[in-house]
């Protein structure tokens, strides 16, 4: 008796932690709950793919949650299901999008099928531009929701962003090292293209040299905060 109590314990445990999971289809990792993707200028759309991991149907819903330092007239979203649904521009906050068919248990979308993209328009500069995201798997019977993810789309642009005044910085790149010449006292951070924080240093107002050989090779977006003074730049560590 206590040995069939625990396997149904058991079932009802995997039963619980089971749920859908998104890919980043661009860079092929993981998006978790709360993550940060960070996308440029030069690569703005972003596709994921939904695999549900449940062992029944689910639908599948996606909410705008939040959107700031810009608004849905910068954005186009499409999304469906197998081949289903339809693209959206603008978007608004509130938002409630649904994939026009059930994803079986097991199966996953197509890169295709969810996709979001910035449209820079020049008209609002502030940055960074985050679109908060919601993914969530339903009950076909009654669209409860069972689970879901939400993470930020967040847009800067590497050639727009910078309210230093000329020569207040200068970067260069270098093999295992970034050289910074900074008149400030400044904080710097780098992420990688999935919004990961990865580095964090602090400037002095002189001749700067960060190690980057313990970083993996790649392209990285690179912070720099000095008071009100801002600078995104994007690196090629080698």
């Amino acid at each position: 008796m206590k040995k069939l109590w625990f396997i149904g314990l058991l079932l009802a445990s995997l039963i619980t932690n089971a749920q859908i999971s998104v890919l980043n289809y661009e860079t092929n990792t993981a998006i978790n709950d709360n993550d940060i993707i960070t996308v440029d200028q030069d690569h703005f759309t972003t596709h994921f793919i939904v695999t549900n991991n449940y062992s029944y149907d689910v639908n599948l819903k996606l909410e705008v949650v939040d959107i700031i330092n810009t608004n849905g007239s910068e954005m186009t979203l499409c999304f469906g299901v197998l081949g289903n649904g339809s693209c959206y521009y603008p978007i608004d906050i509130g938002d409630q999008f649904y994939g026009g068919a059930s994803l079986p248990a097991g199966a996953s979308t197509s890169q295709s099928d969810i996709d979001v993209q910035h449209n820079e328009n020049g008209n609002i500069l502030t940055y960074p531009k985050d679109y908060i995201f919601r993914i969530s798997a339903l009950n076909t019977s009654d669209n409860s929701v069972l689970s879901s993810i939400t993470f930020t789309y967040r847009y800067i642009n590497t050639n727009s962003i910078n309210t230093f005044d000329k020569n207040d910085i200068v970067i260069a790149t270098g093999y295992h090292v970034v050289n910074i010449i900074s008149k400030y006292h400044a904080d710097v951070t780098f992420f990688n293209l999935t919004g990961q924080k990865v580095k964090e240093v602090h400037l002095k107002p002189e001749q700067n040299h960060v190690y980057t050989g313990n970083m993996t090779a790649g392209i990285y977006i690179m912070h720099v905060l000095a008071g009100d003074k801002e600078l995104f730049k994007k690196i090629i560590i080698k």
